[in-house]
Parts: C-alpha cells; structure tokens; sequence
C-alpha cells in the first residue's frame, strides 16, 4: 500500500477525469492523498477526509475502471447523485453486499444511464451504497423485477473499514 500528495498538477488532470461532483471538490482542495490500496483500488483523500476512489469493477461481461464516490463523501458534502430510495426489506440485503433488485425500489430521484453512479438510501434517508446502473432510469421504471443496480459500495464493506482507519490516523 502506498500512500502520497499530489501535486497541483496532478489534481488539475484528475478533474478532467473525474465526474462533475467529485471535480467541483476537487476544485477548492488544498491537500489531496492517494491511497493504494492494490491495483483495483485507490482512495483519494481530500482535506485527511477519504471521499472517492478508483476501482476495476466487473460490469456485465466487461472490465470498467470507475472513480466512484464513497459514502464518507454523502456525509461531508452537498452533493448530487441520482438516487434510489429502498424498502426496509431490502436494506439488510444491500448491507450484505447484494446488488439492488427492482422490488426493493420505493423510489427513484434523479436520471442516470446505464454504468452511472446512482446512491442508494434507506427509508430513513441515509445513504447506504453506491451502485452502478445496470440499467437507465427509463428501464427501471418500467420493470417489475430484476438485478438493476450493482453495488460497488457499502457501510460496512472492506472500503469503509478502510477509510475509518485513514480518518483515525
């Protein structure tokens, strides 16, 4: 695992990679870590807060490298991703690593295409994953059933163990 700064550089070209809410953050950054992890994962750290990573993430038959924004990062800034809004049934589930099934959504907020980041909240509001459409909104709205969200990201998951370690350091 390595860890190091950025330079301004660096963190100027990263925008450009990046999707409109991680780079509107990274616009006023004073101080911007990288975490390796290993070769599928690297967590950013903004301002010693860890808000978004770049993962390998396996979608449908093909390999896509994704910066994803972390959980932390729903907690610390306005930001705004398309979300879904899950029964409680279906909340366990989701916490144990299952991918979003269309059953379980009591609502949906925002538009996405298929391979966006779209958040998913419990119904106490609080976000709980963040997910990869397998499909666009017009899709899942008509569907009945089905696997329509990928999780990538969890409370509880190997990346929040992680980033509760880097904000104790």
């Amino acid at each position: 695992m390595k860890r190091h700064l950025l330079s301004k550089k660096d963190v100027r070209k990263l925008m450009n990679e990046v999707d409109s809410e991680i780079a509107k953050i990274l616009r006023n950054a004073e101080n911007v870590e990288i975490y390796e992890i290993d070769e599928n994962l690297t967590i950013f750290i903004v301002e010693g807060k860890p808000l978004f990573a770049k993962m390998k993430i396996k979608l449908g038959d093909e390999n896509v490298e994704k910066y994803i924004p972390l959980i932390t990062l729903f907690y610390v800034e306005k930001v705004s991703y398309p979300y879904v809004k899950v029964d409680e049934g279906a909340v366990p589930r989701i916490l144990n690593g299952a991918d979003v099934m269309r059953p379980g959504i009591r609502e949906i907020s925002g538009d996405f295409e298929k391979g966006d980041v779209v958040a998913v909240r419990d119904p106490k509001d609080r976000t709980i994953a963040v997910t990869l459409a397998l499909y666009s909104r017009r899709e899942v709205e008509t569907m009945q059933k089905g696997k329509v969200l990928k999780n990538v990201h969890y409370l509880g998951d190997k990346i929040s163990k992680i980033c509760s370690e880097i904000v104790k350091k």
